[in-house]
């Protein structure tokens, strides 16, 4: 967005920003009596911050390469100056450590504590991408910094996502649709950005004192957007592999154990106990993980009702879906869609009396 032109002396009463050059940036904030910034790089000290609850997104980075099997990964884009980064790290790490795995951030740092174009030097990256264990899972600070991964894995002849699986975060369309192999990113809820910023800018220009946990709301992401570079399943079995290849793509179309056995001709027994020693739970539980993580981005994003999300999501009954979701997120679907609209994270939500099914 460009900041418009104004006369040198102008004052404004208030903006909400984000992602601006730093000369541009400051020129605002001169300019403006109330600034909220759109970014968890800012400092909720200085202005008020509505932004992705970093940790919990790279939390949810470590979940989904964790579910592809691997047992390598690092993070790609860090500065010890940036307190984002910092915290995508300590979430993907943290998350990796639930499963006794660890994470070995890429020693290569970025030029700049806010600048998302600014790379490590290329050769070292391709020479650091071919000493790497493989396959590997590797999370991206940003879109940008998942790009400039493709692009050297690419340049090292390194296969994405068969040897080095990519991840980014913020879901730039553009970018990632655009990028080879396409990317995978985390996605972020910009729109309920948007208002919850425009909800504390109102306030501020009414004159309140905000408290310290309303200068930096955390909004938590809305799950992965899975593309190409993600695509793999790092198990030793093909028959496992091509079985939880048809349970993602079939499970929120009410398919069963049976329609799997159709598709994969093995024996019941046989793919149930290669299911566990491989990924520690059944076919069962792995449809069940595809249709709680549909209808988590269904709850976050959309209008639906919670009637309509639980049928979109293969769900038998509402009944179903309750039980289901309560027992695997922690909380009931109501409760967890207004925790991702007003923006505590999940974790954070107190317990209170039964959510209506609405």
């Amino acid at each position: 967005m460009e900041w418009p032109k104004v006369s040198k002396g102008t004052k404004l009463d208030g903006a909400i920003i984000a992602g601006l050059l730093r000369g541009t940036a400051d020129d605002i904030l001169r300019r403006c009596r109330h600034v909220v910034i759109c970014s968890g790089s800012a400092d909720p000290s200085l202005t008020p911050i509505v932004a992705l609850d970093d940790e919990a997104a790279g939390a949810q980075a470590a979940e989904h390469l964790y579910n592809c099997r691997l047992e390598s990964f690092s993070f790609y884009g860090q500065n010890p100056l940036s307190k984002l980064d910092h915290r995508r790290l300590k979430g993907f790490r943290d998350k990796l450590a639930t499963y006794g795995l660890k994470v070995s951030p890429c020693p290569l740092e970025s030029a700049s504590a806010n600048g998302s174009t600014l790379f490590a030097s290329r050769p070292k990256l391709v020479e650091w991408l071919r000493s790497v264990p493989k396959p590997i899972g590797i999370l991206g600070r940003d879109d940008y910094f998942a790009d400039d991964l493709a692009d050297a894995c690419f340049e090292a002849d390194i296969g994405v996502p068969d040897h080095v699986a990519i991840l980014g975060i913020n879901n730039d369309d553009l970018l990632c649709e655009s990028a080879w192999p396409p990317l995978s990113s985390i996605e972020v809820d910009y729109s309920r950005m948007g208002y919850r910023a425009a909800q504390v800018l109102e306030r501020l220009l009414a004159g309140e004192t905000l408290a310290p946990d309303d200068r930096f709301i955390q909004l938590p992401p809305l799950g992965v957007a899975r593309r190409q570079s993600t695509d793999i399943l790092a198990v030793k079995n093909t028959e496992v592999a091509d079985a939880v290849r048809f349970i993602r793509e079939n499970a929120c179309n009410r398919c069963t154990v049976s329609d799997v056995l159709r598709a994969v001709p093995v024996g019941r027994r046989w793919l149930e106990r290669h299911f566990v020693e491989q990924l520690g739970h059944t076919p069962h539980d792995e449809m069940m993980l595809v249709r709680i993580n549909a209808a988590k981005q269904l709850l976050g994003k959309s209008n639906m009702t919670i009637e309509a999300v639980a049928e979109r999501c293969g769900f038998a009954g509402l009944n179903t879906f309750y039980s289901a979701f309560t027992k695997a997120v922690g909380t009931a679907p109501a409760r967890y869609r207004r925790a991702v609209i007003y923006g505590p994270s999940i974790n954070k939500i107190a317990s209170g009396p039964a959510d209506s099914h609405t």
